[in-house]
């Protein structure tokens, strides 16, 4: 250790002591708080003065990236890869106060529906909506809280199973002592952060057993301390056509806007736009020319077989057509403009032909070859 960078901390120790152990170390004595790695450390409770930094963080993060410019799909991506990493961060150190908290999820709410931290545009689909999974009708946002107290579950998940960590034989000997665990109430002179713990354990502890997490055999996880925490919803039949690896994630986008009636607004409504609009209709048909049959829907793609190449397709299609006919109604709206239809049609024809040769590089069945020739996609 560089003795000239590092600093010693006391807390009831004599003067003597200390002057001793400052001599022998060579270290200078440090007072509370103080920031080490950039997270605030103190005794006591966290103000949100002292956790302003990891909002301002976030704020500088979404001013710095152009992502104004970005599509719904992108800045969902840029909230799970880049904001909730920044979060993840102090997570699993100490509670999160609820102020900031509240202010990490507005920032993230907002940039999602306006590309901007702060708020501007009515919010499409409620938040609730949003943080739930994918495969529950959601985008699979985290909710900052419970993820900050599933994070904070490791450090329970320590104690159950008495890791081998200098803190932990420091709470067991100071705190815990020969209670058990499960069932231990801090002291009302406990600190602030480990009252904090404690509450978390409280969350968790039905899903212990004999001082086991029980849900899973590899052990806890945050992942599955979260889902524990967070209430589950029945899987809906329309999620795997959104999301099928297929698409393009701003194409899926759209679709989950309409599925989430986040696009109604009198006296438009989504069954006029996508369906009975004449425009769109004249868009639906000119695809017909191209693959032939019956336009898709949601019915229609969710009792065919799934397995097949030429339903992927389908369901790239029918969401590229959702994303280009919004475009379209919003380029009419802002700009009172709207291309032919039979160009927003080859615009669509042009993507999908780009998605299916780039997931079909090796083609094995003769039939699929067969057609994608037919289509002209190969």
């Amino acid at each position: 250790m560089n003795n000239s960078k590092s600093e010693i901390f006391f807390n009831g120790v004599s003067e003597d002591i200390r002057e001793g152990i400052k001599q022998v170390t060579g270290f200078r004595e440090g007072t509370m708080p103080f920031r080490y790695l950039g997270v605030p450390i103190k005794a006591g409770r966290l103000t949100k003065k002292e956790c302003s930094a990891l909002t301002e963080k976030m704020v500088a993060r979404i001013r710095g990236l152009g992502a104004k410019k970005l599509s719904y799909a992108g800045r969902v991506t840029l909230i799970n890869a880049v904001l909730n990493t920044i979060q993840n961060y102090w997570a699993p150190m100490f509670i999160i106060p609820k102020c900031i908290i509240n202010h990490i999820m507005a920032i993230c709410r907002n940039f999602l529906w306006d590309g901007s931290p702060d708020y501007h545009r009515v919010h499409l689909v409620a938040w609730d909506k949003v943080t739930l999974p994918k495969k529950e009708g959601g985008l699979g946002i985290k909710k900052a809280d419970v993820w900050n107290i599933a994070t904070v579950g490791k450090l329970v998940n320590w104690i159950y199973y008495k890791a081998d960590r200098l803190w932990i034989k420091w709470i067991s000997d100071v705190y815990i002592k020969n209670q058990d665990w499960h069932t231990y109430s801090p002291p009302a002179d406990a600190t602030w952060v480990w009252k904090n713990v404690c509450k978390v354990k409280e969350k968790l502890k039905d899903g212990y057993q004999d001082n086991k997490w029980i849900i899973s055999n590899k052990g806890y996880s945050i992942k599955e301390g979260y889902a524990w925490l967070t209430p589950s919803h029945p899987s809906l039949n329309w999620t795997t056509i959104v999301w099928n690896s297929w698409n393009i994630p701003k194409h899926s986008l759209t679709t989950w806007l309409r599925m989430n009636e986040g696009m109604n607004r009198q006296p438009e409504t989504v069954e006029h736009l996508f369906k009975n609009c004449v425009y769109a209709v004249k868009v639906q048909n000119c695809l017909l020319h191209w693959f032939g049959g019956t336009f898709p829907s949601i019915d229609r793609l969710s009792a065919e077989n799934r397995n097949t190449l030429q339903w992927k397709f389908k369901v790239a299609m029918f969401n590229a057509y959702h994303y280009f006919i919004w475009f379209q109604r919003n380029n009419a709206r802002i700009n009172d403009w709207l291309s032919r239809p039979e160009a927003v049609a080859a615009r669509i024809e042009d993507d999908i032909k780009r998605r299916v040769k780039m997931k079909c590089r090796v083609i094995v069945d003769q039939s699929d070859l067969l057609w994608l020739q037919n289509m002209m996609l190969v």
